[in-house]
């Protein structure tokens, strides 16, 4: 496919280039919109990450028994990856 699509924007395929901005452009739009209505303390890494420090140093057999660090990546990826998203 992607030697299709170079060859259509080689040989004069300037709407394929215009629709990929377009599609570019509306898949950041929703991406920014994405958390806009959630509260920092869920959608921001390092408020998430500074709780469960403290969690860790308060509370630690619960901590541990919660398997957090376990957790931490999967809990943390989407927050770290969506403003890599467009990131130039």
């Amino acid at each position: 496919e992607l030697e299709g699509a170079a060859s259509a924007a080689g040989s004069g395929g300037g709407g394929w280039a215009a629709r990929l901005a377009a599609e570019l452009g509306a898949v950041e739009a929703a991406s920014r919109d994405l958390l806009s209505d959630a509260d920092s303390e869920v959608s921001d890494p390092s408020t998430i990450l500074r709780r469960l420090d403290a969690w860790a140093r308060d509370e630690r057999p619960s901590y541990e028994q919660a398997f957090v660090d376990l957790c931490l990546p999967t809990l943390l990826a989407p927050l770290v990856r969506l403003p890599l998203l467009f990131w130039r």
